[in-house]
């Protein structure tokens, strides 16, 4: 793309219940597949959009930032009115900001959290976002085993083997926490980065521990020697993309916020 075009910082909200993830398919429907048609609709076809990280198929998106870039006149507000009008009902675009021309969405990304939803209770208005737990959970148990996995650490176990062929395994995760709050567990993990399907095996093996089919020191095991934990793999509606981080500060000061509430319940 030439001198002429601009590029703009994107927040956007997604209901993943219809989507095969973030990444462009050409035989699937996907977010971002969705937003370029939209852009393209809006500016014509010479658009770019990228995301702050992917999303595995029906995981959902909270502040999932992007940045977009085209020929435009239009200013932020008029861009972001006008891509809502053409996006489906299930994706929102929140905020559009201009953002300098060196500005990438992933590139930029120094830190990402995800939060991921566990219902300890029947629900029929939530149940496309949670994973329904019935049986009884240890909380303690859970948090002690969430601790563990704090640091930077060899995911080999919490991702698939062919991942590990292509990219390192070794991530930074700055916090793992979870909260009970009514009748709702959850789960938030922030790291630098995260591999394919790795926080849906970490909240799987969560539950796992608080029901006793695991200990935390299994959990230490499988940061040390490679296992295979697919069983484990919770499902994709109770995790959320929470936000990404650009800014050191900002990221520090989320760590240390004690909040930490349901988004879609």
């Amino acid at each position: 793309m030439n001198d002429h075009a601009k590029r703009f910082k994107l927040t956007l909200e997604f209901d993943g219940r219809r989507y095969s993830g973030w990444q462009k398919q050409d035989d699937a429907r996907t977010i971002q597949g969705t937003l370029l048609a939209a852009a393209a609709e809006l500016f014509g076809s010479q658009v770019d959009v990228q995301g702050s990280g992917r999303t595995d198929a029906g995981v959902h998106g909270l502040h999932f930032v992007v940045h977009l870039e085209a020929r435009t006149d239009l200013n932020p507000q008029e861009i972001r009115e006008r891509l809502n009008a053409a996006l489906p009902g299930d994706i929102s675009i929140l905020e559009c900001k201009r953002a300098g021309a060196r500005f990438h969405a992933r590139h930029n990304c120094i830190g990402r959290s995800y939060c991921y939803q566990i219902a300890r209770r029947k629900t029929a208005l939530g149940r496309d976002h949670v994973w329904q737990v019935l049986e009884p959970l240890d909380e303690e148990r859970m948090q002690e085993a969430a601790a563990a996995l704090v640091g930077m650490h060899d995911f080999t176990s919490f991702t698939d083997r062919q991942v590990v062929k292509k990219k390192s395994p070794m991530v930074m995760v700055n916090q793992c926490q979870v909260v009970v709050t009514g009748d709702l567990i959850l789960c938030r993990i922030v790291g630098s980065h995260f591999l394919w399907k790795m926080v849906r095996r970490i909240v799987g093996v969560l539950v796992a521990v608080g029901k006793g089919k695991l200990a935390v020191a299994d959990v230490q095991h499988f940061l040390q020697e490679p296992v295979e934990l697919k069983q484990y793999t919770a499902p994709a509606q109770g995790l959320f993309f929470d936000r990404a981080f650009y800014d050191q500060e900002e990221l520090d000061g989320f760590l240390l916020a004690d909040e930490l509430r349901p988004e879609l319940f």
